[in-house]
């Protein structure tokens, strides 16, 4: 049977009968499926952490923050500090921030689960709106992720070139969402692009939905351009006097709020034999900056990956003759900083100097 894809009524039943039934075979058992866990809180937490992040890398934080925070109610009187504690290694931390922000505007305004009024809130964007409001009130609205767009564009053979490409999406994605059960309907699409109809080799000859699939799942589907990412390098400074070292909260826009030992600027480069130079220059500029006449010794080279660039890393040791202040840098011991949240990129410092 051949189908023109103008989203005919029997069209819309055969495939949304079609999904339902594989979905009720195929579900994947995750935390925030489980009955006890439908309600706005442990849905908004999961659908946050799920941003631009795995099912297999969320489940345990999400397991940990809600044995931190078992309800909305004690989430009211987290601090900003031990939301990024709890957080720290899920990466993306801007996200941590704004669930901060979101409960400090839920104290003060009432909540109110629709797509449009979930709109309000910090960090909720148009996705996270649309699959809250599915699951907790079963509205019927499209529900659209890279895993929802992929099916689509590879079933209706679309070209994400296309002038109007994302409102094409948008209105193809909202004529197939049922109006009843859009809890399951779009749940069993995420389950089916991740489970099926993969970025690379899609399953195509178990795919429930193959014979509605103009693309056949050929390599008509190209992912997004990928940005290129820049290599930067940078020195990390562990500053030390007596059984204590310095550190402070980063002031950089990605690890904002993050505690850090000191740090130089990243300085970018194009060949290796850059590298060497720019350590020797920012262990020069930042030693000068501070007044810290010591010399330095070599702890270790790494390297860490930034979403936007690859960061080489020189991790160097100062022992200073006196105890002094520097500027946004307190003293810790090291059983004080590890109460404290840091990046992924500190934790590898840290490891370096254990």
């Amino acid at each position: 049977m051949k189908y023109d894809y103008d989203i005919t009524l029997a069209f819309k039943k055969e495939w949304q009968k079609i999904i339902l039934d594989w979905y009720s075979f195929n579900k994947r058992d995750l935390p925030w499926r489980k009955k006890t866990h439908q309600n706005f809180y442990k849905i908004w937490i999961s659908e946050i952490m799920l941003q631009q992040t795995t099912v297999a890398t969320v489940i345990p934080f999400y397991k940990r923050f809600l044995k931190k925070w078992p309800s909305l109610k004690l989430f009211m009187n987290a601090t900003l500090e031990e939301i990024l504690y709890e957080w720290q290694g899920l990466g993306y931390y801007q996200r941590a921030k704004n669930l901060f922000k979101a409960k400090e505007f839920l104290k003060t305004n009432k909540l109110i689960v629709n797509s449009k009024n979930l709109l309000n809130i910090p960090g909720i964007g148009e996705y996270t709106s649309s699959s809250i409001s599915a699951i907790l009130k079963d509205e019927s609205c499209a529900v659209i992720d890279g895993n929802i767009e992929r099916i689509l564009l590879r079933v209706f053979d679309l070209n994400r070139s296309e002038k109007n490409f994302k409102k094409k999406i948008k209105i193809l994605a909202q004529k197939l969402t049922p109006l009843k059960n859009n809890k399951d309907y779009f749940q069993s699409l995420m389950d089916l692009a991740n489970i099926i109809c993969k970025n690379r080799l899609p399953q195509c000859i178990l795919c429930p939905i193959n014979k509605f699939c103009k693309s056949n799942g050929k390599a008509n589907f190209k992912p997004k351009n990928r940005i290129k990412r820049s290599t930067k390098a940078g020195v990390i400074f562990l500053v030390r006097f007596n059984n204590k070292f310095l550190a402070g909260k980063s002031k950089k826009k990605i690890l904002q709020g993050l505690y850090e030992f000191p740090t130089s600027e990243y300085v970018e480069y194009q060949e290796i034999k850059e590298i060497k130079e720019i350590y020797k220059n920012q262990v020069k500029k930042w030693k000068k900056k501070n007044k810290i006449s010591e010399n330095f010794s070599i702890i270790s080279t790494f390297e860490h990956n930034f979403s936007h660039f690859q960061l080489k890393v020189l991790m160097v040791e100062i022992l200073l003759n006196k105890k002094r202040k520097l500027e946004d840098f307190l003293w810790f011991s090291m059983s004080d900083f590890e109460k404290k949240p840091i990046s992924k990129l500190m934790s590898k410092a840290q490891k370096n100097i254990l």
